[in-house]
């Protein structure tokens, strides 16, 4: 991909995401958090950032790297594969922005959380990159699930007997399939479900003690 479509696109999303800023250089820096004379350079001497910034960057602006940098297709920030650490950098979400999951529109993310992924489970995920991660506060389901409880959840995986997922909507709460094939809430009231209803699988839950940033 040409340095002149990376500006396409940087200054297409900053469009979308700061509509009230009306100047490209201004707009692009306050998503990107670099200075306006580096954007300048990305601008207007058709120069991109260099290759240890590029995921940072396309998490600002709500896309996947592989995307704004390179001729992938258009995607939302997905879990990336780190060599060099052997773990997977999966995007952090807000409670409010999983119902975005399934839009198109630009998702912004502040961060990522570094996991090691067994293989046993990577075989059971028939699209690992479709991983993301949220703190459970706001929709604990004690005794299983605390409030600072690091959860994450696979766009794609099956919904498994006896375990839980996240029921996306209005009054966004945690669900558990139980054996009879029946949705229980957490006080153990049955929930029944939508033909539309957003159900994302938790695939691991894990204790704030062990969540490792990526920086």
């Amino acid at each position: 991909m040409s340095n002149y479509e990376f500006h396409k696109k940087v200054v297409s999303i900053a469009k979308q995401l700061k509509p009230e800023i009306h100047s490209k250089q201004v707009s692009v820096a306050a998503i990107s958090g670099e200075k306006e004379t580096t954007v300048r350079n990305w601008l207007f001497t058709n120069k991109v950032p260099p290759k240890g910034k590029r995921l940072r960057i396309a998490d600002k602006f709500g896309v996947d790297v592989n995307y704004l940098f390179e001729d992938g297709p258009y995607s939302l920030p997905i879990t990336q594969f780190e060599k060099s650490l052997n773990c997977y950098l999966v995007p952090i979400l807000t409670l409010p922005q999983l119902i975005h999951l399934a839009s198109s529109n630009p998702l912004p993310i502040s961060g990522r959380t570094i996991i090691s992924l067994s293989s046993e489970l990577i075989q059971n995920l028939t699209q690992v990159e479709k991983t993301y991660c949220i703190v459970a506060s706001g929709i604990d389901y004690e005794p299983f699930i605390s409030a600072n409880d690091t959860l994450f959840v696979n766009v794609a995986a099956n919904k498994i007997i006896g375990n839980f997922c996240i029921l996306v909507g209005e009054n966004t709460r945690i669900i558990r399939l139980k054996n009879d094939g029946h949705w229980v809430n957490s006080r153990g009231d049955p929930v029944e479900l939508t033909e539309t209803a957003v159900l994302l699988p938790i695939i691991i839950t894990m204790s704030s003690n062990y969540v490792k940033h990526a920086q």
